[in-house]
């Protein structure tokens, strides 16, 4: 039996040498990030906000046609000089405190709402299921498009949507929210539930209560309509640091769908002050 020849230390360091080089080639030619989502093609039901997956074609998607064809369709400008003042009743908010359970669904940060939280308009009562957030704002108030607009999501037991917009504003620190602000799961699928962190659902809510309100529709696809929406005309404030923390996730801004024509719609405005 014969050993094959030792190989000389010279050839050694030439193999070597040629394998760092081809391992580095290698590795300079995958790219540094991943593509976004709306690089990828919609079809089997992506959707997206950017240009090949956005809300110009949302009404291609299987089940989605409402998201072209839809008369009552949301978010809309808001316009305080076309408004009529509203006889309707005021919602009556009856929030608690929930754990803060997060989650990035690639299209938002969407806090999941423990149950027992509750908004109630006449004699229909709705349980607030979760909130989340787009940038810059949906609605626009009198031709004002604001940093970020925070949706309050509520349902009832007959399959009754209302939700509760409201716009923020670079101001002071969100107390409320600050805390969450910091832990923001940053890729689409990541969950962030900060250990014993909690918020209450009223504290995201102005001071003064006026608002408009309107009949809508979901604002991402099946862009369903029926939605009866409550957007508050008064913003509330969040610092530039917490409102930067949001637009700085991947693909998320922006994430919000343009205004939609009203088709003779009435928008009403409740003037209440508390």
């Amino acid at each position: 039996m014969h050993l094959p020849p030792r190989p000389s230390l010279p050839g050694v360091r030439r193999a070597l040498l040629l394998s760092l080089l081809c391992s580095t080639a290698a590795w300079a030619s995958e790219p540094a990030h991943a593509p976004p989502p709306e690089a990828t093609s919609h079809t089997g039901g992506h959707w997206g906000y950017g240009e090949a997956v956005g809300p110009a074609h949302w009404g291609d998607l299987p089940g989605a046609t409402t998201c072209a064809t839809g008369k009552e369709e949301s978010p809309v400008e808001l316009v305080t000089a076309n408004t009529t003042p509203d006889t309707h009743p005021a919602p009556s908010f009856n929030y608690r405190p929930s754990r803060v359970r997060m989650v990035n669904n690639g299209h938002t940060v969407e806090f999941e709402y423990d149950a027992g939280s509750t908004v109630r308009v006449g004699e229909k009562e709705y349980q607030l299921a979760q909130f989340h957030f787009h940038t810059p704002s949906e609605h626009t108030e009198d031709g004002v498009h604001f940093p970020l607009e925070l949706h309050l999501v509520h349902k009832n037991t007959s399959g009754g949507v209302l939700v509760v917009g409201v716009f923020i504003k670079a101001g002071s620190v969100n107390r409320a929210l600050d805390d969450a602000f910091h832990h923001l799961p940053w890729n689409k699928g990541d969950h962030s539930e900060p250990k014993g962190a909690s918020i209450n659902a009223s504290a995201l809510l102005p001071k003064n209560k006026a608002f408009f309100q309107y009949h809508g529709s979901l604002t991402t696809p099946p862009c369903t309509e029926g939605v009866e929406w409550y957007v508050m005309k008064d913003p509330i404030e969040m610092s530039d640091a917490e409102i930067a923390s949001f637009q700085r996730l991947p693909h998320l801004n922006p994430n919000n769908r343009p205004p939609q024509p009203l088709n003779g719609r009435t928008v009403y405005l409740h003037a209440s002050t508390r």
